[in-house]
């Protein structure tokens, strides 16, 4: 009830400072979801990183009214209440999100950049308060502390650990039983259960070294690279295809990324050299070991604007992006320290590098471009042709709306053109004005004609300066800084409604443009054979492709790197000074040493992974710990700035990161480390009287009990099937394929649609970086193992391996409880079996075992 009154008083706080709230409730929703399609690439014309971008809107008109959150689209396309309207793509954000961005239209849209924009030339101060804050300080290892429980403690992790129990007057627990660490222990290094055998080799082990036996064995295992490589690919926004939200456009070799951080991981990449790949793997020694780690930012949702707050936040642990529009309100970050970073990345490009020889890939491209031609060939042929009909449906535009006005079906016109007309005029929702009176005697279906014919013919010229103004290209990368002609928007939107080749409301097309299917009917003869002969030429260079040849996805530097300028309140319109390329100031002594080598990819990569940095080690043993305990250290695993928690072990989170960097940045060593302590072995029972002061577990006296993430969960019910393909590496396959049964980490991943199993238990969005696994209950996931087609087989499946495990149905129970469980059945679980199986089908009891808590949780 306090705790409740808390939050309540807090919520109140935020309400009356509007900045406040917007920074903490609305900014994170917009960051999180919007800024992937957004910010730089203005899908749909809108940009929502700034307050005038969404006030301006994108080809729809204003994305939000201020004080009116109704007449707002940016709030009708979160609450998805218009069909043709839904964002973000990947799914409906919260009840609590939704009310946040209406709260703050209805308040007047207070943007939290505006107390403190960007200033052009002003020198920023780090005070020393500022400079002095715990996650900016040096890392010392500290000494461990003296405790009273001296016997309890099996690492200098009990102590420190011990330490602050022993503070808070709180009783550890014992040690858990043999079988619960050997289940923790397993899905905690390789996401898949003990078998029995091996719980029994475990049990009757009594040597002192048994258990450290079995972390090393684990730790050996190619199982390890596969459930924490999977971790890094949370954070590294991993997806197998590009976010396009209008159709599939799936990587080619995404895969190779993900396989070789996999293999990184089992390999024992030191993890400062993993982060250099990551950044600069082409520019390292041993750079053909080193450059698929690239695809970190090869495989970017959006090109630039992510990889700074993939870095920052993801490595670093600080809100670098919050300056992007204003310096940082909280923490000693400047906008500029936001464009420095962002010149790093400007002054890149997406490449490929080729695993294959030269002459393989040659063979492919020239082959690949023979195929493009003469695909562009037959686009542009069909392309001209509608086009052509577009203008003769225009030129008969008066007949067919007095066609739709006299409900009449008339000789001489295209019926399916009269249906569109109809649906266009009688259904669909107008972005113009041209036909609001189309009804009425006084609107002339003549001078209606000539406007739609003018308004083509002005398109086209516009068209032709634009290409002039382009050098007689479309293909540049500057668009955004040339000087274009555009249609006014009311023109625009019309002409889009009745020429444009796109997808369109009601239509696949443009009311009058003709996809290829509607278009061929209306062509001659002649025409139909030239385009005949077009498709077989081209069906002839598809059939003479060779292979792909296998690829990473990487990048490497433009030819002349460069500097970009600050973009005072976000906006490219409004710029300031040029940033020079270099680290966080607050991480430098006096002024940072601008790059010099290239984009400067490499001295970044040295300065985030070098041992003077105070942040990237505390940040990862900060995210091993978490993986391991159910909680980190650090509440906020990517935020140590001041809107983040402060650490509840500030002296056991510097000793983890010293050891880390002392071992020579092996993960491995860590896991070890912390898996020997008598802190991860206790038991996950309750103890009332530490409830009553912890009811959290801040100070780790007992084990949090888990549930199951997605990919272990999926995999468990394969391996205690006996189903499991234990095949590493190579192309994704759909999670929804009945004959996928390789372990989840090898799924598809998509950001387009996510698949609905990985959604419904709480997989991270591959649009943006996840911190940490975030674990919901709901009633939909319990209804997942009473109805879903994947768990029903594998029921049938583990019902054959019980049938086939004995003759005896009390014994088929045991061997039942043994392959899920991986122990005996107690007299009452027989009994109570024997008598599900009088009535039911082995199936269905399978099924039952399956869903059961003693599966899905690890204690």
């Amino acid at each position: 009830m306090y705790r409740c009154i808390l939050l309540f008083a807090a919520s109140v706080a935020l309400a009356d400072d509007p900045a406040a709230f917007f920074e903490n409730n609305v900014r994170p929703v917009l960051a999180h979801n919007c800024y992937s399609c957004h910010t730089a690439s203005a899908m749909g014309g809108l940009r929502v990183d700034s307050r005038e971008a969404l006030l301006k809107g994108g080809k729809r008109g204003a994305a939000i009214v201020a004080g009116k959150p109704d007449a707002s689209l940016l709030l009708a396309a979160v609450r998805q209440s218009d069909p043709s309207l839904k964002m973000p793509p990947s799914g409906k954000l919260s009840a609590t999100e939704i009310a946040a961005v209406a709260r703050w239209i209805e308040t007047g849209a207070v943007w939290g950049a505006e107390a403190a924009p960007a200033r052009p030339s002003s020198k920023y101060i780090i005070t020393p308060e500022q400079r002095h804050w715990w996650a900016f300080q040096p890392i010392v290892k500290p000494g461990p502390p003296r405790v009273k429980n001296e016997r309890s403690a099996a690492n200098d992790i009990d102590r420190f650990v011990l330490a602050a129990l022993e503070r808070e007057r709180l009783q550890p627990n014992p040690e858990a039983s043999k079988a619960d660490l050997l289940r923790r222990v397993y899905y905690d290094l390789t996401g898949l259960p003990p078998t029995a055998s091996q719980i029994d080799v475990f049990a009757a082990d009594k040597s002192p070294g048994a258990f450290a036996n079995v972390v090393d064995e684990l730790l050996a295992s190619p199982a390890y690279g596969e459930r924490w490589g999977r971790y890094w690919l949370d954070i590294a926004r991993y997806s197998d295809d590009k976010l396009n939200p209008t159709q599939d456009e799936p990587y080619e070799n995404a895969w190779r990324y993900r396989d070789w951080v996999i293999q990184a991981f089992n390999d024992d990449m030191p993890y400062d050299l993993f982060l250099k790949a990551q950044i600069a793997g082409d520019q390292m020694e041993h750079s053909e070991k080193l450059v698929g780690g690239l695809g970190f930012y090869a495989l970017s949702p959006q090109f630039q604007d992510d990889r700074v707050d993939a870095t920052t936040r993801g490595i670093l642990g600080v809100t670098v992006a919050c300056a992007q529009c204003h310096d940082h309100k909280f923490d000693p970050i400047p906008t500029k320290d936001y464009y420095a970073l962002q010149g790093v990345f400007a002054s890149t490009e997406i490449t490929e590098y080729p695993l294959a020889p030269e002459a393989e890939v040659k063979k492919f491209k020239d082959a690949r471009k023979n195929v493009d031609d003469a695909k562009k060939e037959i686009d542009d042929f069909l392309d001209r042709q509608a086009n052509e009909l577009a203008e003769i449906f225009a030129a008969q535009t008066a007949e067919y709306i007095q066609a739709v006005r006299d409900e009449a079906e008339p000789a001489g016109l295209d019926p399916e053109t009269l249906a569109r007309w109809k649906r266009y005029l009688t259904e669909t929702k107008r972005e113009h004005p041209f036909l609001d009176s189309w009804r009425e005697s006084s609107f002339s279906l003549d001078e209606f004609q000539k406007t739609v014919i003018a308004l083509n013919r002005e398109k086209k010229e516009i068209d032709k300066t634009n290409m002039i103004r382009l050098g007689g290209s479309d293909a540049r990368r500057d668009l955004a800084n040339a000087d274009l002609l555009s249609l006014a928007r009311d023109k625009y939107f019309l002409w889009r409604d009745l020429f444009g080749a796109g997808r369109f409301d009601k239509f696949d097309s443009g009311l009058l443009y003709a996809k290829p299917n509607r278009l061929e009917p209306f062509l001659a003869s002649a025409w139909k054979q030239h385009l005949e002969g077009l498709r077989t030429h081209l069906a002839a260079r598809e059939k003479a492709m060779p292979e792909q040849y296998p690829y990473f996805h990487t990048i490497k530097d433009v030819e002349k790197p460069h500097n970009v300028r600050i973009q005072i309140r976000g906006s490219r319109d409004n710029l300031g000074d040029e940033a020079p390329r270099a680290f966080l100031s607050v991480l430098a002594t006096g002024d940072p040493e601008p790059f010099q080598s290239g984009s400067g990819r490499r001295e970044l990569a040295e300065a985030i992974a070098g041992r003077d940095n105070p942040l990237t080690a505390r940040v990862w043993v900060n995210r091993v710990w978490s993986y391991h305990f159910g909680r980190p250290l650090v509440g906020t695993p990517s935020n140590f700035g001041q809107l983040g928690e402060k650490p509840s072990h500030p002296e056991l989170l510097d000793y983890l990161a010293a050891r880390f960097m002392e071992q020579g940045w092996s993960l491995k060593s860590l896991h070890r480390e912390i898996l020997l302590s008598a802190a991860w072995r206790r038991s996950a029972a309750n103890n009332p009287a530490n409830f009553a002061r912890d009811p959290d577990n801040r100070y780790f006296w007992r084990a949090n009990r888990r549930r199951l993430d997605i990919e272990p969960l999926r995999d468990t019910l394969l391996a205690v099937t006996g189903e499991l393909n234990g095949k590493a590496g190579g192309p994704p396959l759909k999670l929804t394929d009945s004959t996928n049964t390789r372990r989840s980490v090898y799924g598809f991943v998509s950001r387009r649609k996510l698949d609905g199993t990985l959604a419904l238990f709480d997989f991270p969005n591959p649009n943006n970086l996840s911190e940490q696994r975030i674990e919901t209950a709901t009633p939909l996931q319990q209804l997942f193992f009473l109805n879903s087609r994947f768990v029903e087989d594998r029921a049938i499946a583990l019902a054959c391996r019980i049938e086939s495990a004995a003759f005896d149905d009390a014994a088929r129970i045991q061997a039942a409880y043994r392959l899920v469980y991986g122990r005996t059945a107690t007299k009452e679980e027989v009994a109570v079996g024997l008598e599900y199986v009088k009535h039911d089908s082995w199936a269905n009891y399978a099924q039952v075992l399956l869903g059961a808590n003693e599966l899905l949780f690890v204690n």
